[in-house]
């Protein structure tokens, strides 16, 4: 009986290590990825069809497959050779790696306040295109953000914010010249004429 528990509990183990190893397979290869297809030798955003990796790792079959692509439908035959560059360095390939590492070290063209590191679960930061608008990243279909990001500047969630909100209700904008700026960076406008002269006296 005791050898059965034990075997009963290798097996266990065995078969959790095994599920945790295709867990993080799922998870490399997880998400949006950018690839340059070899038929057009653009950008093109693709999806690896984990579960059904993981399904075929679990049968013991190597089979990696897209489940989509920028250039579908028109071109869903082709023969997804773009898959040798993910399987070479996935990370590399993944849309947030790509992003964070634009964003790395950048400041806002606004505040200039450093962009902080991008995360999943935090504001994302934006970019100010040459039509002067601000747009979140993460909106740009993601085969045109290496266009968006050579012709683009970096912009700050807070500042993407205040900027959307004066384009789309400028009515409802008061715009002030800020001639000097308190210790805060709050607006502190100039002294009457007759108050400076009275503190040159003063002096």
């Amino acid at each position: 009986m005791a050898n059965e528990l034990y075997l009963l509990g290798a097996v266990v183990l065995v078969s959790a290590a095994y599920v945790i190893r295709q867990l993080v397979v799922f998870h490399k290869f997880g998400g949006t990825m950018l690839v340059t297809c070899p038929e057009t030798g653009k950008p093109a955003a693709v999806k690896v069809a984990t579960w059904r990796s993981v399904w075929a790792a679990i049968r013991g079959r190597r089979q990696m497959e897209l489940s989509e692509c920028s250039r579908w439908p028109e071109r869903q035959d082709c023969p997804q050779d773009c898959l040798c560059q993910i399987e070479a360095n996935p990370k590399e390939h993944q849309l947030w790696t790509i992003a964070a590492k634009w964003f790395e070290g950048k400041t806002c063209v606004y505040c200039s306040h450093i962009i902080g590191p991008v995360k999943h679960l935090d504001r994302p930061p934006a970019l100010l295109n040459p039509d002067k608008e601000t747009l979140e990243w993460e909106n740009i279909p993601p085969e045109k953000l290496p266009e968006a990001f050579d012709a683009s500047v970096p912009v700050c969630w807070n500042c993407h914010i205040a900027e959307k909100f004066i384009r789309e209700h400028r009515d409802r904008v008061t715009f002030r010249p800020w001639e000097k700026s308190g210790p805060l960076g709050e607006y502190a406008p100039d002294k009457p004429e007759d108050d400076k002269t009275a503190h040159r006296h003063a002096a």
